[in-house]
């Protein structure tokens, strides 16, 4: 469901998001008018049916229709079954609403898919002290391992695949490097070179001005004076030579002219940075271009390494269970079965999220995932760059879950985060926001001032907050690559 619009409390600003398309940037360094948006959206899709709340928006196949309105139900409704989702979950996915527990059971029931969840649900209602242990079928159980085994070799074969060719990456990343270096050192002689040469040009053309002024009152002053003009040399007036003089310093004058015409478009034209030398710096804006993919693939294939481990790790445990299974049956198996499809969820989880706090910080975090995770997982959310980056991985992974699993997701709301992230990381952030925009239609994200100005071109729109004498208003500005940012107010 792609957002159109979003009304602050019952009268308040409008966000009207009809033709956003990308990254969309709601700037502001503070004021409550977001959170007014938020709440708008929280409780149209959390108390579906009430009359006279805030207006917002959305649309779908079947048009546009008021969030928790009898339309929005009936297109909601099918999405939640095919998907075993939860409203709470759903929120959680489209933005972020709900304790971590909400994310963290959203990004599980996404990650089983439809049919593990199913299963699980039904083991843990029949565990249930009302519930009929003796009604599950060990077939059925058994049956159902041997699927997760071949979905989990399937992975182990899939990213086998992709880490394939690590070695030629690597060594197309040096020649890369390699060549960027060497390019680089031409931009810098070509630019040092021109540089020299306008120089040049500008010193000689002053000269040449110098030479013909100087000239020019020589020449004034022979036809001032006449045949008592004084020689230069000797001081005694020239008399009968005072033609000949005069000839030969206009002679030099119109020379003088000539080479100083010839040196001022020499100067205009070396005003303009050389042709050959352009093209060295688009070649090496290019090279530049190749490393960073490079490099952001081979980061990508390490970060796939160790979710080709993870996924070992899982067919192996799995393939332990079955072994149980084929030696005992009961209430006590069907436990662990449960327990296991719940802790292999959630290591696939973990591993996801893992993945994406390490691409966004480049790898900074490695050492202390673990702990950050756990602690984050278990107590909620908290302050600090390190929490705000894991959120965020969170929010991405859920997204991206969402959209491999068909979830009709065509908007993303993405609260806050990226001020409390640090320079480099919210670069980083950025860089993967933008590549999931290319997924999802739109991703409305908070931002500050201060990030919109530092990466305007990560941007689609940007919507700002201005105060005028009727009150608040919103002023949107085209962004992305192309569009100059000149001043932020």
């Amino acid at each position: 469901m792609k957002i159109d619009v979003l009304q602050a409390g019952l009268r308040g600003p409008v966000l009207d998001l009809q033709d956003g398309r990308g990254l969309v940037a709601f700037v502001a360094d503070g004021g409550p008018l977001w959170g007014e948006f938020m709440s708008s959206l929280r409780e149209g899709f959390t108390r579906p049916g009430r009359p006279g709340g805030p207006r917002v928006l959305v649309r779908t196949g079947d048009g546009t229709m008021g969030v928790g309105g009898r339309a929005f139900e009936e297109v909601l409704a099918p999405t939640l079954t095919a998907h075993v989702l939860s409203r709470e979950e759903y929120a959680a996915v489209w933005f972020g609403g709900g304790p971590v527990t909400t994310w963290l059971s959203a990004a599980a029931t996404l990650c089983q898919g439809p049919e593990t969840t199913r299963r699980v649900r039904e083991l843990g209602r029949l565990l249930a002290p009302e519930g009929d242990g003796g009604s599950v079928r060990d077939g059925s159980v058994d049956g159902f391992v041997r699927r997760m085994i071949l979905e989990g070799k399937e992975d182990v074969e899939r990213l086998s695949r992709s880490g394939e060719g690590l070695e030629a990456l690597e060594a197309k990343l040096r020649e890369a490097r390699g060549e960027a270096a060497e390019v680089h050192g031409d931009v810098e002689a070509g630019m040092m070179a021109w540089v020299r040469e306008r120089q040049d040009a500008e010193t000689r053309l002053l000269l040449y001005r110098d030479r013909e002024r100087e000239l020019r009152d020589r020449l004034k002053r022979l036809d001032e004076e006449g045949d008592e003009a004084a020689c230069r040399s000797c001081g005694q007036p020239l008399q009968d030579r005072a033609q000949a003089v005069r000839n030969a310093r206009r002679e030099e004058w119109e020379a003088v002219v000539q080479d100083g015409r010839w040196w001022r478009r020499r100067r205009d034209q070396l005003e303009r940075k050389p042709d050959d030398l352009k093209a060295i710096e688009t070649r090496a804006m290019e090279l530049d271009s190749a490393v960073n993919e490079l490099s952001e693939e081979l980061e990508r294939r390490k970060i796939r390494g160790l979710e080709l481990e993870a996924a070992i790790g899982r067919v192996d445990e799995l393939a332990a269970l079955e072994a149980r299974l084929g030696r005992r049956r009961g209430s006590v198996e069907m436990e662990e079965v449960r327990a296991e499809l719940v802790r292999a969820a959630r290591e696939r989880v973990r591993s996801l999220v893992h993945a994406r706090v390490l691409s966004l910080t480049g790898g900074r975090l490695a050492g202390v995932f673990p702990a950050l995770f756990a602690d984050w997982a278990d107590g909620g959310r908290r302050g600090g760059k390190e929490f705000a980056v894991l959120e965020l991985a969170v929010r991405i992974a859920l997204a991206e879950l969402a959209v491999d699993a068909g979830v009709p997701l065509q908007s993303v709301v993405l609260p806050a985060g990226l001020n409390r992230l640090g320079r480099e990381d919210v670069h980083r952030a950025l860089v993967e926001l933008v590549r999931l925009s290319r997924r999802i239609p739109l991703l409305l994200v908070r931002t500050t001032h201060g990030v919109a100005s530092a990466f305007p071109e990560c941007f689609d729109l940007l919507y700002r907050v201005e105060d005028v004498p009727e009150g608040r208003r919103l002023r949107r500005d085209r962004s992305g690559l192309g569009t100059i940012w000149l001043q932020v107010d």
